[in-house]
This record gives structure tokens, C-alpha cells and sequence, in this order.
């Protein structure tokens, strides 16, 4: 299964439901806007890397540049095919792992929000690599 992620050119400054990432400099807490599902979401980087050699992490890591650059060189739009519920409560996971660095990520078992949706949720951990291993 592949991550579902699409990168696609932004002429526009501010587009309320599209990701831009801009190619300036880089760090650990950039704030990274997302398109989940048609909706936008916004976190920091950190967050998304806080499980380290995920493909979620890797994808995010402020050292991979191929997500970065677009044909045009205008700002990129990164859109994930998920539900936007799901990926929120797992950013709010993924928010603790960051705070509680005491505690190897992977031995923090992420788990689905609610007992109706545990199989969608389960596909779009393992598709971004942050299943535990």
C-alpha cells in the first residue's frame, strides 16, 4: 500500500483549503499547512516527524526537499486522501508521543478514535508507516 499523497502546484497566496509549504528555511517546528479530505489542517513539523523513520516522518523530515519543489516553482499543495477526523485524532497522538520523549514512539500504541472506524484508521497508520514494528 502506498501513501496516498498528492503534490500539486498553488499560484495562489492563500488558499484556505490547500497545503503550502514553502521552500524557505527550514526547522522543526515550520508550521505545515495540510489538505486532508477537502479539509485544511494545520500543524507543526515536529509533530509530523515525531515518529522517527516513519514514511510520515521522512516525508515531513525539513532535510526532504522532493516534497518541497513543484514543476513551477510556485508553493506546493500536499493532499492526503484520508478522513480529516481520524487524521486530527492522530495528530493529537502524535502530539504526545513530541511531548513525552521519554518513551520510545513505537511503544506508544496508536489507536483508533472510535470502535465504529478501527480498520480505516488502522489502514492510514500503517500507509504512513506508524504501525508498530
Amino acid at each position: 500500500m502506498t501513501t496516498e499523497a498528492n503534490i500539486v502546484s498553488n499560484d495562489t497566496t492563500s488558499n484556505e483549503n490547500s497545503a503550502e509549504i514553502e521552500e524557505s528555511e527550514s526547522s522543526d517546528d515550520d508550521v505545515i499547512e495540510l489538505n486532508i479530505g477537502g479539509q485544511g489542517i494545520t500543524t507543526f513539523r515536529s509533530t509530523l516527524t515525531a515518529v522517527p523513520n516513519s514514511k510520515l516522518a521522512l516525508m515531513f523530515a525539513k532535510d526532504n526537499k522532493s516534497i518541497l519543489k513543484s514543476r513551477d516553482h510556485q508553493k506546493t499543495v500536499i493532499f492526503f486522501d484520508y478522513n480529516p477526523v481520524q487524521f486530527n485524532y492522530l495528530l493529537d497522538q502524535l502530539r504526545t508521543i513530541k511531548r513525552t520523549p521519554d518513551i520510545p514512539a513505537y511503544e506508544i500504541n496508536i489507536q483508533a478514535p472510535n470502535a465504529d472506524i478501527p480498520s480505516n484508521f488502522s489502514y492510514m497508520i500503517s500507509d504512513l508507516g506508524l504501525n508498530r514494528k
